[in-house]
């Protein structure tokens, strides 16, 4: 039977998926007008990611051939290692159905709006998870109405929009970058590194799904995969550090305690290696070969590194496509035309102090 909490907490996860929703159709406008017959982007990468989809079709359902990482049409008789290439194999086998049913531009074009849907929902679970765990449950006195609306699902709100509909995000979407707009995984594999450490009764299934997400991430975009794999490493050994502070600065030195619980940690982040590293044996396998008979892929110098690192500036200054500071933006003397922008937008930024002022006040007494 569902709780009356529970049944709360389905209505705000429904509205909160409606305002997504709403959102990305909204702000890839005109795409919704155009739904069937174009993708967003200038015409450089968006048909290479498009035809991604295709291949993976073709491949799986077409030709029956199983290898999707092989292509030996382009360049005939010489086949090409896609594992090395932007293939995004998860929107791929996602795509299938839906160009069964629709087209590839229609196929593309859910795919891309579904990024921005689950992203902004999973950062949404993420913080209202945080919230509800920092806080505890909302309890009014009894002489007191409840409060019309959680502020915490308002909270948690405004962090699925500023991750879902940052403007480097709109600024892949729009030259056609499927892939890097494909970190939709990202908060969902978060949220369950996190619920791993603090739910200990949900340790191993928090860890498995923490894998799994993370496996997700890694076959839509092995960009945002490396982000997370920092993420858990840093994770790690801050768990350890306290582990040892604990244990040394307790009453008395507790380490057989401190051994269980290290025990615990290394544990459950081998369950998140061990099925990332199932999870990509595929893509590892497709490197390999290539990797024993050229040696490493390193370049000497930066490559691309300074003109697609993102600038200091742009943390402050919003992408050269805002409506009215765009023409400026192209003037700024920082290289400004690609992903150079990590602006959340000055409403962002004003909550976030917000935010931090309020949480260094001293808690009221009463």
């Amino acid at each position: 039977m569902t709780t009356a909490s529970g049944r709360a907490g389905l209505r705000h996860q429904a509205l909160a998926l409606g305002l997504f929703t709403v959102l990305a159709v909204a702000l890839t406008w005109p795409l919704a007008t155009q739904f069937t017959t174009h993708v967003p982007g200038d015409g450089i990468d968006d048909p290479a990611l498009a035809w991604n989809l295709w291949w993976v079709k073709v491949c799986l359902v077409d030709q029956l051939a199983p290898d999707i990482f092989h292509a030996g049409w382009m360049f005939h008789p010489v086949a090409v290692n896609l594992a090395f290439y932007t293939l995004t194999p998860l929107n791929g086998l996602v795509s299938i159905p839906l160009q069964t049913a629709f087209s590839l531009v229609v196929a593309n074009n859910l795919l891309l709006l579904s990024s921005f849907v689950l992203g902004a929902f999973g950062a949404y679970l993420l913080a209202f998870d945080q919230l509800r765990w920092m806080t505890g449950p909302v309890s009014q006195p009894s002489s007191h109405p409840a409060p019309f609306v959680d502020r915490r699902f308002l909270a948690a709100l405004a962090a699925g929009v500023f991750y879902a509909f940052a403007s480097s995000k709109l600024f892949y979407a729009s030259l056609g970058q499927f892939n890097i707009a494909s970190s939709q995984w990202a908060p969902f594999c978060v949220l369950f590194l996190v619920r791993m450490v603090q739910i200990p009764t949900r340790r191993l299934r928090s860890a498995a799904l923490a894998g799994l997400f993370l496996v997700f991430q890694a076959w839509a975009e092995l960009t945002y995969a490396s982000f997370l794999l920092i993420f858990a490493a840093i994770l790690f050994f801050f768990l350890l550090t306290m582990s040892i502070v604990d244990a040394r600065c307790g009453p008395a030195p507790r380490w057989r305690a401190f051994g269980r619980q290290v025990g615990q940690i290394v544990a459950s982040f081998a369950v998140v290696g061990a099925i990332f590293l199932a999870g990509i044996a595929p893509i590892l396998a497709a490197m390999l070969p290539d990797l024993r008979a050229e040696g490493d892929f390193f370049a000497s110098g930066g490559g691309f590194a300074d003109i697609f690192s993102a600038d200091l500036a742009g943390y402050l200054a919003p992408t050269r496509l805002h409506p009215l500071l765009g023409d400026w933006v192209a003037t700024l003397p920082f290289p400004n035309d690609k992903g150079q922008h990590i602006f959340i937008g000055y409403v962002g930024m004003a909550l976030t102090v917000i935010g931090l002022v309020a949480a260094a006040r001293p808690a009221s007494g009463c």
